[in-house]
């Protein structure tokens, strides 16, 4: 198991410092659980303190002493009750009348209501923005971790290029595919932060039933097994000639890469070909353009122009009301992180995002083609960390 070395933890609590001081923010009270790996190493039910100035400190509830193993924060401490937390305040420099920042993008209301009633005299404020902001561009150590990742969806893509048959149900291969992607060391879980939203870890979409739209802020989604989960893999067997969409999201240590390929049993139709080489063309022209300072609206409006060029605007990143108007996403820790490659950003790209760039066209009642891969910015452009084979694979 290998923890986040301390020197990292420091530079990302540093950053969050930075922030915090821009915006009038006193300290950071930290519970998410993405926030609280990204910021202290560990998921354990804590409470991380982050002053503006001055050390953090990390407050557990259960389990101190797995805490104190995965961390590298120098200041851990046990908390056996909330009603503790305005002492501990305090006891790193923050008054009782300080400006306090929560993540209000994803903290309960009823949470909210319990620190309003245990620190009544602060102003409570949202510090989300900032820290999605610092997580937004990685580190190193954080690219590093991802090319891993990356090793992990191309071992699902070879597979797939191996036990795909014709009659095999989308939920067949499915689960060949994620019993790989386990056997590599895949966490299981991908991390969503928008409300509501869940992802699946391996997506098999197969003819009309990829072209489904779903609740998914995504252009595929899949019919699934239930209305309880509807998305991913159903049981309808895979046809000949039909496009089989693999979407993978491959994870090491925490960190994801997102990363669709294409697969057919026999040969697709030439229109298939023709959108999935549209679709090439539209990567390329974004991985062309793509640096620091670039406008990540004006970024999809070229993307959805080259579209349009090629003849298939019906068609791309969805149809009709279920269109998404996003091209790209930032991607580590979550699936849905900052920046948004898509319509009304106000994002421009910086050095060390992570995006995934994802033109598709959906062709309704037939199928799906299109394809995914994970980049990083630098300042001479786009850099690629998946590297699966990009060509349409026929078995």
């Amino acid at each position: 198991m290998r923890f986040t070395p301390s020197t990292e933890l420091e530079c990302r609590i540093r950053a969050l410092q930075a922030c915090l001081v821009r915006e009038g923010i006193d300290a950071a009270l930290i519970v998410d659980n993405a926030d609280l790996y990204y910021f202290a190493g560990t998921t354990q039910q804590s409470h991380l303190l982050v002053p503006a100035e001055g050390e953090p400190l990390l407050l557990v509830r259960r389990d101190e002493a797995r805490a104190r193993r995965e961390s590298g924060l120098p200041s851990i401490e046990g908390l056996a009750s909330l009603r503790t937390l305005p002492g501990a305040l305090s006891r790193i420099g923050i008054s009782a009348t300080a400006v306090v920042g929560l993540e209000l993008d994803v903290l309960p209301v009823n949470n909210f209501h319990r620190y309003q009633g245990l620190l009544p005299e602060a102003r409570l404020v949202d510090c989300s923005g900032v820290m999605r902001e610092v997580r937004s561009v990685k580190s190193d150590y954080e690219i590093a971790t991802m090319r891993e990742a990356a090793v992990v969806a191309d071992l699902v893509a070879r597979e797939a290029a191996v036990v795909l048959r014709e009659g095999m149900t989308e939920l067949d291969l499915s689960a060949r595919l994620e019993a790989v992607q386990r056997a590599a060391g895949h966490q299981g879980l991908v991390r969503f932060r928008s409300f509501g939203h869940e992802l699946l870890s391996v997506h098999v979409f197969a003819g009309p039933e990829a072209a489904l739209p779903s609740a998914m802020d995504t252009p595929l989604g899949g019919r699934g097994l239930t209305p309880a989960v509807p998305q991913g893999a159903g049981r309808r067997p895979i046809g000949r000639g039909e496009p089989v969409v693999l979407d993978v999201v491959g994870t090491v240590d925490g960190y994801l890469v997102d990363q669709t390929r294409v697969f057919s049993v026999g040969t697709l139709d030439p229109d298939y070909h023709a959108a999935y080489s549209a679709c090439l063309e539209i990567q390329g022209m974004i991985a062309s353009l793509a640096r620091p300072g670039m406008a990540c609206e004006e970024l999809y409006t070229r993307a959805v122009d080259t579209a349009e060029q090629a003849g298939f605007s019906d068609w791309f990143m969805g149809l009709a009301d279920s269109r998404v108007h996003f091209i790209g996403h930032g991607v580590g820790l979550e699936a849905d992180e900052l920046p948004v490659i898509g319509r009304g950003s106000r994002s421009r790209l910086v050095a060390g995002n992570v995006v995934a760039v994802e033109p598709k066209m959906v062709f309704p009642g037939r199928g799906v083609v299109g394809i995914e891969n994970t980049w990083v910015v630098r300042d001479g452009g786009l850099q690629r960390l998946t590297f699966a084979d990009e060509a349409i694979i026929e078995v």
